[in-house]
Order: structure tokens, then sequence, then C-alpha cells
């Protein structure tokens, strides 16, 4: 899942320089994996657990010099965003495109799986263009899911993504946003769908975060906000998956790596 850790995205890009930088670095790879709990399971502003706590499994897969394969599972707490479903299940492909200077350039494709609800599943297409430097770094991001009867037309998301590594102590501060938009089928099944991930309709969303690494483990704070009006975040909006949780949170995690 995409969620809002220290950015998905800059750990791909690091990930993706380390792997190209040598091809016997790339033969002794290993697959990664990590457990968490959070108080609020959180993608692009919205909530995907019902605002419930939620636990989550991740998985990154080297393939080859310059793929990666990532894979998720989370639970979604009979979420109304998606349907009442039970799990949500992600799989990503990645390939690293250029690695130069720093700078990394990746492309590949999501898809998303919900366990427990009929229709709902969907795909992306995903770049990333990142940068490293020290314990900074930054990463700039699109997603694009062509126009499906699960989301109700399509979607285009936009990000910007930071993390600082504070030196001379175990803390991370990491921060970003995006902005979501897209089309819209002409019809009320999927005027409702595409409330699943743009309520109201195009909005930004941006979050603020602290980690510290002890180990193996990892406890970080997050807060999230949306550019959503107040009275679709109060509930006052309707549809089948429109859910309340889409107003400023402050969430707690605590992930493991083994």
């Amino acid at each position: 899942m995409n969620r809002y850790l220290i950015p998905a995205a800059l750990s791909a890009a690091a990930a993706a320089t380390m792997a190209a930088s040598s091809e016997a670095q790339a033969q002794t790879a290993s697959p990664t994996f990590s457990l968490e709990a959070t108080t609020d399971l959180r993608e692009r502003g919205l909530s995907w657990s019902d605002g419930k706590a939620a636990l989550s499994a991740d998985a990154t897969v080297p393939l080859s010099q310059s793929v990666t394969l990532d894979l998720g599972a989370a639970s979604l707490r009979d979420s109304a965003r998606h349907g009442g479903a039970d799990i949500g299940l992600t799989a990503a492909p990645e390939i690293s495109l250029l690695s130069r200077g720093g700078w990394t350039l990746s492309a590949g494709a999501t898809g998303h799986v919900f366990v427990g609800a009929s229709g709902l599943s969907y795909g992306e297409l995903n770049s990333t263009l990142a940068y490293a430097i020290g314990p900074a770094q930054l990463a700039f991001g699109a997603s694009f899911a062509p126009s499906q009867k699960a989301i109700g037309g399509s979607d285009l998301y936009l990000e910007g993504n930071a993390a600082l590594g504070v030196p001379g102590t175990a803390l991370t501060v990491y921060g970003g946003g995006g902005y979501s938009t897209g089309s819209t089928r002409d019809d009320a099944l999927a005027a409702d769908r595409v409330r699943r991930l743009r309520p109201g309709g195009s909005y930004w969303d941006y979050y603020l975060g602290v980690e510290h690494q002890m180990d193996r483990l990892a406890l970080g704070l997050r807060y999230t906000g949306t550019s959503i009006g107040d009275d679709l975040a109060a509930g006052s909006g309707t549809g089948r998956y429109l859910d309340r949780d889409t107003g400023s949170r402050l969430a707690a995690y605590l992930r493991f790596t083994p």
C-alpha cells in the first residue's frame, strides 16, 4: 500500500540506486519484509480502515538488477470506502530506468485488490523521480489509473515527498503532499464510486511525520490533512462509498522489520 511512512517512493529509489550501482550488489540483494500496526491506515489523506486501527505487511522482492516487486496486505476493517472489504492487497512491479548522480528514475504499475468486496479492484501506472544526498531524500511521483468502473472514471495523483535523517539521532522527519484529480463517467454508479478516491472531486492532501528507529523497530507519529470541504469531512455527504474519515488526523504507528 502507498502509505505515509517515510515515503515508499524514497525507499524504493534508494534500493534502486544501490541495485544499479554494481552487478555484484544486485546478485546479493535479498527480499525485505516488514509488519506494521497503526491507529489509522491512511492513503492520500483518506482513511482506508474506516478510521480504525489496522495491521499491514509489506515485502520487496528483487527480481533482477533493475526490477523489483513490492507486495502488500492490510486489514481494512470493513471500510465503507471499499465496499466493506476486509483486506486490501497490492502488487507493484517496478523497473529502474536511470540511476545517475544521485538521481533515480523508475516506472511501474500497481494492482489493488479488495477481498470481501465485489467489482472494486483497480490498477494504476506509476513513475517516480528521486534524489538522495547524505541523510536527505526527495521524490516526485505521478500515478495514473485509466478509466475503470471500479473507481468511476480515471484518477491522476501528483505528489512530492521529502525525508531527512536528523544527524546524531535515530530520528527521521518527513513530509509532503499531493493533488488528486481525474475524470468521471457519466452515470450515477460511476459518480458514486468516484467518491472512493476523490470525495467531493479534485483535492489536495498533505502530511508531516517523525519516526524514531530502534534497531528493528520504528515508532512514528504522522499528521495528515486535506482540502476536502468540512461538509464531506463531517459525513454530511451521501454515497455508498463515502465515509467520514477525510479530515485532519494524527496517527501513530509501530513497524517491525525482521
